[in-house]
């Protein structure tokens, strides 16, 4: 394994730990967040009631090093992927980092703010659906059944949340950090898959994709 590969990975984990560290910190830093009150942007929108300029730093600044930090695990997403399938799963994934650090550079009082949102979630789950479909014509089916899994829980919360009401009524920080949570899981997974499991490269270098 080359010191590229190893960034590359590590990168996608590096990513994950920057972005929900600082979220957690940002909501422990607010002088008034309410999970069932509150959307998780209203700590990077300077003026409310929740926000502070530290939790503007953290929950801002985390996502948009996050989303930078994590394009590089999509070299070891591309060099390693064993079929079109899964290589083709990079650009959802790319566009959802980009619509990550989009959330951090765009406060919610601004115009670009919801769809960077969308983006980010939208594309974590076709990410996640199409590297599935690729790892099930790789032969990796439990793998690959476990991440619809992730994918159809993601779709259920906001089915859920749709169903009760107003999207952006109070609360809305509920599925904002379950779906986090899901994407966080799945990239540390396949992050660990590509550094220490079954893809992990022993010839010094990333498998060529087949």
């Amino acid at each position: 394994m080359t010191d590229v590969d190893r960034v590359s990975g590590w990168a996608g984990v590096a990513s994950v730990l920057l972005t929900n560290v600082a979220t957690v910190g940002a909501t422990l830093a607010s002088p008034s967040f309410a999970w069932t009150g509150n959307a998780l942007s209203d700590l990077g929108q300077p003026g409310t009631a929740v926000a502070t300029p530290v939790t503007t730093l953290l929950f801002d600044g985390g996502l948009v090093l996050g989303g930078v930090v994590g394009l590089a695990f999509t070299y070891t997403l591309w060099m390693a992927g064993e079929n079109a399938v899964e290589r083709l799963a990079v650009l959802p994934f790319a566009v959802a980092l980009v619509g990550m650090a989009g959330v951090g550079v765009f406060p919610s009082s601004r115009p670009l703010h919801a769809p960077a949102a969308l983006t980010l979630y939208l594309g974590s789950m076709v990410a996640m659906a199409v590297y599935a479909l690729g790892n099930v014509l790789a032969g990796a089916r439990g793998r690959g059944a476990v991440t619809l899994g992730l994918v159809l829980a993601h779709v259920g919360v906001w089915w859920w949340w749709a169903s009760g009401g107003s999207l952006t009524r109070g609360g809305l920080a509920i599925p904002e950090i379950v779906g986090a949570a899901l994407f966080s899981a799945w990239v540390v997974w396949t992050a660990h898959w590509h550094l220490a499991g079954e893809r992990a490269p022993t010839d010094g270098r990333v498998a060529a994709p087949g």
